[in-house]
């Protein structure tokens, strides 16, 4: 009875002692613009700290012919707290070659660490 009352303790002293950070930064909204060259997406977010380093935006397309595909942003960094933009653009061949975009998410990672998913 003492050995699992002391395991038991000893399990939430470990828990409470890990830290948990807020997300420095989400994802507010998310549009997406087709022209006849490329499909632009525009994003919204909101950075929390001072200064924000190490945020990159993944987004996956999924297409009328089947196909899944992820583009990648640049890595953004020295980000004031406050709002800010950004944008992603597919070229107009993926159009071509596999359809249009049926479905889509943005993932936002913080120093490679997934902290926000928006999609349509």
């Amino acid at each position: 009875m003492l050995k699992k009352t002391f395991i038991a303790i000893l399990t939430i002293l470990v828990f409470c002692a890990v830290p948990v950070y807020p997300a420095s930064s989400s994802i507010e909204s998310i549009s997406k613009i087709r022209t006849s060259k490329s499909y632009t997406f525009k994003i919204n977010y909101t950075t929390e700290d001072k200064w924000t380093d190490g945020l990159v935006f993944k987004l996956f397309c999924s297409f009328s012919k089947g196909s899944e595909l992820s583009f990648t942003s640049s890595g953004l960094s020295n980000i004031k707290k406050g709002w800010h933009k950004t944008e992603i653009q597919v070229p107009g061949v993926y159009r071509d070659r596999y359809g249009y975009i049926t479905d889509y998410r943005i993932e936002l990672y913080h120093k490679g660490i997934l902290i926000a998913i928006k999609s349509m």
